[in-house]
C-alpha cells in the first residue's frame, strides 16, 4: 500500500488531469465541460473564496457571457458592445465582470417597459448611462434626466453618450446626486466598482484601491419637482439605483407630496428592509411588486405602477 503522506499535490493534480482527459476520450465529454472541470480542479489550489470565484469567471464565465451576447444579436468590436437596437456601450475600464451591466440592462431586461404614450425617464444613479440610453432609444420617451454624483463614473457615462449622439440629444445628464437636502460630501470611491458607490454609506472604506471623491447632493424634491412642473403632459417613469440613498430620496418626495405625481417606479433597494419604501408607494395607490436579490445583504428590486389618475 502506498502511503498518502508520500503523494504530492502535483501528483494529485496530474492524476485528476488524466481522469478528465480519459472522460473526454471514453465518454465523449464536451470540451466545455472539460474546461469547467479543469478550472474547478485548479480552484482546489487557489486560497480564498473570492479568488476562486474570480478565476472561474475569467476562465469560464466571461466566455459564456460573451457567447450569450453574440447569440442574442449583439456585436462586440474590441471593447465596444453594440446592442441589436444599435446602442453602443464602452466596457474598456470595467475590470470586474465587464459584460454584466450590458447583460442585465439589455438581455435580462431588468428595466424593460413597453411604453405607449409620451414619457420621460428620471434616472437616479446613472452609472454608465446604460439605462438612460436604453430608454432614449424608445421613440415614446421624449427626454431623460440622469443623475450621477461621482465624477469619474460621470466621465465614463459621458463617453457612452458620445458613442450614441442620436440618443444623447434626449439625455440631460447631471454630475450630482439627489437626497433629502443639499450638501457636499467626501465619500470613498473605487474605480473597479463604479456601480456600487454610495452617497449615504461608506461601502468600500476598508478595501484596497480606494480614494476620496467630493460629491454634491441636491434636494430631491426641488430637482424632481421642477421636472414634474415642466412635463405635466408626460408619463413620469423613475429608475432609481443609488446604493442606499433611495430611502431619503423617497421620504423627501413624500414630504413634498410628489409621489402621487409619478407613474412608474423601478428601484433597487440596498442595506435596509424595503417596507418603508413600499409603504410610501402604496399610500399613493401604487401597486408594488418586490423581488429579493440577497437576504443577507438586504438588496432587491421594487417595481411599482400608480393605479389611479393623477
Amino acid at each position: 500500500m502506498v502511503s498518502t503522506d508520500s503523494i504530492s499535490y502535483g501528483e494529485v493534480y496530474l492524476g485528476l488531469l488524466i481522469y478528465y482527459l480519459l472522460k473526454v476520450v471514453l465518454m465523449k465529454v464536451s470540451t466545455e465541460n472539460l474546461l469547467k472541470g479543469l478550472v474547478n480542479l485548479m480552484c482546489c489550489f487557489v486560497p480564498g473564496k473570492k479568488s476562486r470565484k474570480r478565476l472561474r469567471y475569467e476562465l469560464v464565465g466571461i466566455k459564456k457571457e460573451r457567447n450569450d451576447l453574440l447569440d442574442a444579436g449583439f456585436t462586440i468590436d474590441g471593447e465596444t458592445i453594440t446592442t441589436p437596437q444599435g446602442v453602443k456601450i464602452d466596457i474598456s475600464n470595467i475590470k470586474d465582470h465587464p459584460l454584466y451591466l450590458v447583460k442585465v440592462v439589455f438581455v435580462k431586461s431588468e428595466y424593460n417597459l413597453n411604453i405607449k404614450r409620451d414619457s420621460i425617464l428620471i434616472d437616479i444613479g446613472m452609472n454608465r448611462a446604460a439605462v438612460s440610453l436604453l430608454f432614449a432609444a424608445d421613440e415614446n420617451v421624449k427626454k431623460v434626466y440622469a443623475y450621477e454624483p461621482f465624477k469619474p463614473t460621470f466621465e465614463v457615462a459621458k463617453k457612452n453618450l458620445q458613442l450614441n449622439p442620436q440618443l444623447s440629444e434626449k439625455i440631460n445628464a447631471f454630475c450630482f446626486g439627489l437626497g433629502k437636502s443639499e450638501k457636499t460630501l467626501e465619500m470613498p470611491y473605487m474605480d473597479d466598482a463604479t456601480g456600487g458607490m454610495s452617497t449615504t454609506h461608506e461601502v468600500c472604506k476598508d478595501q484596497e484601491g480606494i480614494k476620496k471623491e467630493t460629491v454634491v447632493v441636491k434636494d430631491a424634491a426641488e430637482v424632481i419637482g421642477g421636472i414634474l412642473e415642466e412635463n405635466k403632459d408626460k408619463h413620469i417613469i423613475v429608475k432609481c439605483d443609488c446604493e442606499g440613498a433611495e430611502f431619503e430620496i423617497f421620504e423627501r418626495l413624500k414630504e413634498k407630496d410628489l409621489i402621487g405625481k409619478l407613474d412608474v417606479v423601478m428601484m433597487e433597494y440596498h442595506f435596509e428592509n424595503p417596507d418603508r419604501l413600499i409603504d410610501i408607494l402604496t399610500e399613493k395607490t401604487f401597486a408594488v411588486q418586490t423581488k429579493i436579490g440577497s437576504r443577507r445583504s438586504k438588496t432587491g428590486y421594487i417595481y411599482a405602477v400608480r393605479m389611479t389618475e393623477k
